[in-house]
């Protein structure tokens, strides 16, 4: 019985398909692309102002300024390019090694997303991701209060994402 239950779990594993590099790319490229939207980025606003405005100091305004100012952060950090989703970020495991593999199923695309977006928790990486928007451009001149709201809002955004229902992986890999 075992030999069967072994040779069970080897035929499941050489007939799981996995991400190819192209396939991944075309994931990566889709789902940067509709968290920088328009509408996605007002679905993160809806999600995220109501908890970060509630601890908010109140000379930053929050809830006046959270929109412009996560509109400005989402853009950067789900880039297609350099963000959190990208090709080099999410892909570059199964783009090192060449795969011919079967097409992928919406478990290889579901977990694939939820892995990263749970990283999204490390504090680490919040703290890497706070410090590229503070070695960047993003504040212009504004040496105070841009950079406490960084530091306040990207933290709390990457645990609220990373704690968040992920329906919406299983949704956008269908």
């Amino acid at each position: 019985k075992m030999h069967k239950f072994v040779l069970t779990l080897i035929l499941a594993a050489v007939t799981s398909a996995e991400l190819c590099c192209d396939d991944c790319i075309a994931i990566s490229k889709t789902i940067s692309a509709l968290a920088t939207s328009e509408d996605g980025i007002k679905e993160q606003i809806n999600f995220l102002m109501e908890e970060i405005c509630a601890v908010a100091p109140p000379e930053l305004e929050c809830e006046a300024n959270f929109p412009a100012f996560w509109t400005g952060i989402a853009t950067t950090l789900f880039n297609a390019d350099i963000g959190w989703y990208s090709p080099q970020l999410l892909c570059l495991d199964v783009c090192q090694e060449k795969t011919f593999t079967q097409t992928p199923t919406c478990v290889d695309c579901v977990s694939r997303l939820y892995s990263r977006t749970e990283y999204m928790a490390d504090q680490e990486m919040q703290v890497e991701v706070v410090s590229y928007f503070l070695n960047s451009d993003f504040c212009g001149d504004d040496t105070e209060i841009c950079p406490a709201t960084l530091e306040l809002v990207i933290p709390m955004a990457m645990d609220m994402f990373a704690a968040a229902d992920v329906q919406w992986a299983a949704d956008f890999c269908t």
